[in-house]
């Protein structure tokens, strides 16, 4: 299990992160590699150990609870490897070795500690990939293509090897899906800008910069309709919802640390124990269920999963973080680092007015297992 491999590593994270608590955590990623926990889900002749979703969204949760912003910057390259272990058969038969070859060179990468981060966000886009303006054209040789437009939440800016990026295709699009693809794109290569705005309000160390793309190169992730085809989107929602589960277990340790003396307070901690224990079981549940190219009522089960428990998860930790008393509310406490994290981007990824619009208008009734 990769919580196993996690137990040496998450001591030296929380000293870390009470000693630089804004300072973006290269040294925690650094280890997170060499201990093969961001690579683990690549197949093992890729220098990985097979890893399940459910193995990733733990990894995930346990990272989250003593450091948010590692559990955040590297659930982007532990999702990308989950998303492109998928089996070589989805892919159209003439780029399967291109695929593979694909995968192995950033399986190398990884072996190098090379970070690859998501730059998918736009502004105005509510995570809609319907909604994307970020431009791909195709070189006229049928070479890389060349992005153009912005992106926003850039997650590690400068400190990104590669960003992953969504863009639109010309052309109309497919029947039953957006004409979108991932690119990867060096990250400070030619018509690369990244910018130096970023201010969060939590998740400061992960440097989430805005992104500008000017003809920018990008190889196209995978094969044509790789995200129609694998659905690599929900293996990223389920690591996701486990950094709020991360940042309200963290508040409910400390709180519960040393435990307090008075009943009532015991009463609310306990109580408060329960719902993070089922929402935990039920994203495992989720994530243990995960497969490539997953039918529509599964997709709709791990949005389900996501918005749910990134919304109770954020719910519990604002209560917690009230329940705390005067001591934490300073902007050097830990408990109140967690509670302002458990607000920042995961339980907005996708934000939860398109979530639940979603989940209305593709509401099945239940029909039991």
């Amino acid at each position: 299990m990769l919580t196993d491999a996690l137990a040496d590593l998450l001591p030296r994270f929380t000293t870390r992160e009470a000693a630089s608590p804004e300072r973006f955590p290269a040294e925690n990623l650094a280890e997170l590699y060499a201990a093969g926990i961001v690579a683990a889900p690549f197949p093992a002749a890729l220098g990985g150990s097979g890893a399940s979703a459910e193995e990733a969204v733990a990894a995930v949760l346990a990272i989250a609870t003593v450091s948010p912003s590692t559990a955040l910057i590297a659930s982007m390259p532990l999702g990308l490897a989950g998303a492109i272990s998928a089996p070589p058969g989805f892919a159209p038969p003439a780029w399967r070795a291109s695929f593979g070859e694909q995968c192995e060179r950033i399986a190398a990468a990884y072996g190098r500690a090379e970070l690859y981060a998501a730059c998918n966000s736009e502004k105005g886009a509510g995570g809609s990939l319907d909604a994307i303006t970020t431009l791909a054209a195709q070189a006229p040789d049928g070479g890389d293509y060349h992005l153009s437009g912005e992106k926003i939440l850039a997650t590690g800016g400068k400190h990104a090897t590669v960003f992953f990026s969504t863009a639109k295709l010309p052309g109309d699009a497919p029947a039953g899906g957006p004409n979108v693809e991932f690119f990867l794109v060096d990250a400070h290569g030619p018509g690369v800008t990244i910018l130096d705005d970023w201010d969060g309000f939590g998740m400061r160390p992960t440097e989430s910069q805005s992104v500008r793309y000017d003809g920018a190169a990008g190889e196209l992730l995978g094969f044509p309709g790789f995200l129609a085809a694998v659905q690599p989107t929900h293996y990223w929602f389920m690591l996701f919802a486990a950094i709020p589960l991360g940042c309200a277990g963290a508040i409910l340790r400390a709180l519960s640390t040393p435990a307090p003396s008075s009943p009532a307070v015991r009463l609310r901690l306990s109580e408060a124990t329960m719902r993070y224990e089922a929402m935990r079981a039920y994203l495992r549940e989720t994530a243990r269920a995960w497969e490539y190219g997953a039918s529509p009522a599964y997709r709709m089960r791990v949005l389900r999963t996501k918005t749910y428990v990134a919304q109770e998860a954020t719910k519990l930790a604002a209560e917690l973080f009230a329940l705390s008393g005067g001591r934490h509310y300073r902007a050097t406490s830990p408990v109140a680092r967690a509670f302002a994290d458990s607000f920042a981007g995961t339980a907005l990824r996708p934000p939860l007015p398109l979530a639940l619009d979603t989940l209305i208008e593709q509401f099945e009734p239940f029909a039991g297992e």
